[in-house]
């Protein structure tokens, strides 16, 4: 089976880190960069979910959306990121529309790039 990873746009390699290491609780798979100047390049996971960020200009356009379907856990992850009482980001747990029987915790990365985690209860 194929397997589909997202490029998402990155501007600033710090703020990188803080939000998707230290607050969402990805992991860095791997960097690539060819010297210290050059644009940043990796891959991130967070338990299955899988996909790269970018500072390449042409990589990827800033205020893309990723969806992630069938998040086992929500709630305890939703409460996990309230703890951590990261200054730049509060996402509620909602009940969307189009489904009645799921929730939803939507975040935006510091580029503009949106992140809508959904669990269907």
């Amino acid at each position: 089976m194929s397997i589909v990873k997202p490029i998402l746009r990155i501007f600033d390699y710090d703020k990188t880190k803080e939000f998707y290491i230290n607050w969402l609780g990805f992991k860095i798979n791997w960097e690539h960069t060819d010297h210290s100047d050059a644009p940043k390049y990796m891959e991130i996971t967070l338990r299955d979910i899988s996909f790269h960020l970018s500072e390449h200009h042409g990589d990827a356009s800033p205020g893309s959306h990723i969806f992630i379907d069938d998040f086992k856990g929500l709630r305890a992850y939703h409460k996990e990121l309230s703890e951590k009482s990261y200054k730049y980001n509060h996402p509620g747990l909602e009940v969307p529309d189009w489904n009645k029987m799921a929730i939803t915790v939507t975040v935006y990365d510091p580029f503009g790039n949106k992140i809508t985690f959904v669990e269907e209860e």
